[in-house]
């Protein structure tokens, strides 16, 4: 019974956008205590961040060399000047091991030392510019940044016994909320990986999402992205063959224009495949409450409907969907893909969604 409990919360989180996540405390009821609460047992309190990690550096002692190097460490003994705090996804020696032993460019932990500019970036981007506890995790992206500037994504699992917290969709945290002087720490069992590809570069390498990929490249859709943020809407190639659109050829001669390049403006094909950016980044919890209409890359505006659950394209086209019991259920709105939403780019996420997107009707 609390397993079937647990399973309905946290979909519920998924489906609202509830800025108010679920963590250790939220679950007590119906779960034992998780190993976050006994950590507040100890007076960690009267140590900073620094302190701690330099009073545990047997356990950590890998990133306390680290931040040592780059004078993180004297950073996170103080205050923040600038915000209330900060925050440290704290990597474990296994952890930081585990990256060694991937990345082929690495031999040692000694020679990851003599690579200044990549210590540099390694301990900056685990650090968060603001003190963030998680039950102030939204399910999407934190608001504050990292030293390095980039925004780090949350998203949740069932666990054995607790709910398992992820970030970047790379890292659990194992224990969290450890309260200090000038923020707190979260112990993360792998290290968190900068991202450095765009969200149009990762749609080109996704095998399953082809017929969208070469859209966007024959429409020409990079040579128009000329801002550094924006928002990817991806239909799975299932998605496509739904409607009985196999190949690239075939939307094609469901949605171009003959008698204009496909980069052209005024090829519907063009409009179609530009249909498919906002010009931002909007992780799910940046999606304003109630209705919106959001830029998108072509002419028209995206019609966002954000509230118990979220509706693109509302009211445009009907869409029927068979569940698991063979019952049949009509909406007339574009669903997100909640296993495969939010995914971190270095240009914003990528999103998928249940249906073709489309400024007009689409289903024959």
């Amino acid at each position: 019974m609390a397993e079937k409990i647990l399973h309905i919360v946290i979909e519920r989180i998924k489906s609202t956008i509830f800025r108010s996540v679920l963590c250790c405390s939220l679950v007590a009821l119906i779960t034992p205590s998780c190993e976050t609460d006994r950590i507040h047992e100890s007076d960690w309190f009267n140590y900073s961040i620094s302190g701690y990690i330099e009073a545990n550096s047997d356990e950590y002692s890998k990133f306390h060399r680290l931040m040592s190097e780059r004078a993180i460490e004297n950073t996170l003994y103080g205050y923040n000047p600038y915000g209330d705090g900060y925050t440290l996804f704290l990597p474990t020696d296994e952890a930081i091991d585990q990256y060694i032993q991937q990345e082929s460019y690495i031999a040692s932990f000694e020679e990851l030392l003599l690579d200044t500019g990549l210590v540099s970036e390694f301990c900056r981007y685990h650090v968060v510019d603001e003190k963030v506890a998680t039950g102030d995790f939204p399910y999407g992206a934190l608001e504050d940044r990292t030293f390095t500037g980039d925004r780090l994504v949350i998203d949740y699992y069932e666990g054995e016994d607790n709910p398992l917290i992820v970030v970047n969709d790379q890292a659990p945290i194992i224990a969290s909320n450890i309260e200090l002087t000038n923020g707190y720490i979260h112990i993360i069992s792998s290290v968190l990986q900068r991202t450095d590809i765009t969200g149009y570069e990762w749609l080109q390498q996704q095998e399953d999402y082809s017929i969208l990929a070469q859209a966007m490249e024959l429409a020409g859709i990079s040579d128009r992205l000329e801002w550094n943020h924006y928002t990817l809407l991806a239909e799975h190639d299932s998605v496509y063959a739904l409607e009985g659109i196999y190949t690239i050829d075939d939307l094609v001669d469901r949605v171009g224009n003959p008698d204009f390049p496909y980069w052209d403006e005024s090829n519907s094909f063009y409009q179609f495949t530009a249909f498919h950016v906002l010009r931002n980044d909007y992780y799910l919890n940046d999606l304003d409450w109630g209705e919106r209409y959001y830029r998108t890359l072509g002419w028209d505006y995206l019609n966002i409907t954000t509230g118990v659950e979220i509706r693109i394209n509302p009211g445009v086209d009907d869409y029927t969907v068979v569940t698991a019991n063979n019952d049949t259920i009509e909406y007339d709105y574009i669903r997100i893909n909640w296993d495969h939403c939010n995914i971190p780019t270095s240009s914003g996420p990528v999103h998928s969604i249940s249906n073709i997107l489309s400024s007009g009707k689409f289903s024959e």
